[in-house]
């Protein structure tokens, strides 16, 4: 345990360092590591939300047809190990220690960031235990992250909204740019996303990259039945009736994402006989049982039943008004909602849309320099007009929130970090 803890003290140490963005610190890296990346079949995925869920949906049709299945997500919610996993089984603690200490020396010589050394480490783990595919989130954009080292067999882009703008940019065009940079030469892209400025230039890099692009949007029939049940198909693959593993109107297109990228992958003949197991059963039920298969929490997830607390790691504007959108098409009543956020998003509009569907609204902080503070954001909460209560930490937050939901549920949401503080929470009954 202490040498983990110490690797954990490492790597978050490499912090400091900031983010690098490029190409060159990672192509140094990964070469004294012995290119790993090189060394399985990829699936590379970029966008402003959806990412975690598309890779999941992904992954577990993979493992369902009994294919050794990476995948590499950010960030983690209770465990770092999360990040880097195998048919859903985390990366052990002392394996990440002897990757590390493997790696240290490079990692110095090359001054690599915090991101690049972890998506070294998940590579070359990967590459070591021969995984059949792996199926890879990108960290922040997509153009100069450290993943884009890859040549997968398909890209795929969930959406493109704005969301670290003061590095991406302030138009979704600008936006659409960055995570576009995920296309690679004449290697199908698959995109989610209904912005027409953000499709157009997504085309545009497409045409350039001679890269066949499909919108999942047009090109997945989707039918929807009771109870949540949703029929899909593409090019030949049809679902029978089921229940995505993931809740929420915003998750069966995220299935039907995965569906077409699936898809455009099946019409290679090579990938067909290389892949052979993994026909339309085996994908349903990889929709099906995605939590079980990849550990994918904090999606629209009751967390406590008895108290009726739901988790959600809306953490930008697009994604909060998404929330918004099924909690009032799930007719909630009597939400309070326990909110902590990054003092470097736009939180304005994400308040706005919790706003219009909880009340009060419990301001927390995580344990997270990058963190706004729980008072700042009540004041701010409070000079626009909201019932916002201060909350302290996420676990008083809760407290709070339990105490004021009378009958109704408590959400906790805005963060990645304020969703993994919960979970600890509640997972040691403390909260």
């Amino acid at each position: 345990m202490k040498s983990y803890q110490s690797t954990l003290s490492y790597l978050y140490g490499l912090q400091y360092r900031g983010m690098k963005f490029g190409l060159r610190n990672i192509r140094a890296l990964l070469a004294e590591a012995g290119n790993p990346e090189r060394c399985f079949p990829a699936i590379h995925i970029a966008g402003t939300n959806g990412k975690g869920s598309t890779a999941s949906f992904m992954a577990s049709a993979f493992k369902e047809a009994g294919y050794r299945t990476g995948l590499y997500t950010s960030p983690h919610l209770v465990s770092f190990t999360e990040r880097i996993r195998i048919n859903g089984v985390e990366l052990q603690e002392s394996a990440l220690a002897r990757y590390v200490a493997v790696l240290r020396p490079a990692i110095e010589r090359t001054t690599a960031t915090f991101f690049e050394a972890t998506t070294c480490v998940a590579f070359l783990y990967f590459a070591d235990e021969g995984v059949d595919i792996a199926v890879i989130e990108t960290g922040l954009g997509g153009r100069l992250d450290a993943t884009n080292v890859l040549r997968p067999l398909v890209s795929v882009i969930t959406n493109i909204g704005l969301d670290h703008t003061d590095l991406l940019g302030r138009t979704t065009r600008a936006v659409a740019r960055e995570k576009g940079g995920i296309i690679k030469d004449s290697i199908p892209v698959v995109t989610g996303t209904e912005d027409p400025d953000a499709l157009e230039v997504l085309r545009r890099i497409s045409r350039l990259r001679s890269a066949p692009l499909v919108n999942a949007r047009d090109a997945v029939r989707m039918q929807r039945s009771g109870g949540g049940r949703i029929r899909l198909a593409y090019r030949g693959i049809r679902l029978d009736p089921f229940v995505p593993g993931l809740t929420g109107e915003h998750q069966m297109w995220n299935a039907a994402l995965a569906l077409a990228a699936l898809g455009v992958l099946k019409q290679k003949v090579s990938f067909r006989r290389a892949f052979a197991a993994l026909d339309r059963k085996a994908i349903r039920r990889g929709f099906v049982n995605v939590v079980r298969n990849t550990g994918l929490h904090g999606r629209f997830e009751l967390a406590d039943r008895r108290r009726k607390i739901l988790l959600d790691v809306a953490h930008n504007p697009d994604g909060m008004r998404t929330l918004a959108h099924e909690i009032e098409r799930r007719h909630f009543r009597n939400l309070v909602a326990v909110f902590g956020v990054m003092k470097d998003k736009d939180y304005g509009p994400m308040l706005d849309a919790l706003a219009r569907i909880a009340r009060p609204l419990i301001a927390v902080a995580p344990r997270e320099r990058r963190a706004l503070s729980a008072r700042q954001l009540t004041r701010y909460g409070q000079t626009r007009g909201y019932a916002v209560v201060f909350g302290g930490s996420v676990r008083e937050g809760i407290r709070k929130a339990v105490r004021l939901r009378g009958k109704g549920s408590v959400l906790v949401t805005g963060s990645h970090y304020v969703v993994g503080e919960a979970m600890r929470a509640l997972r040691g009954k403390t909260a």
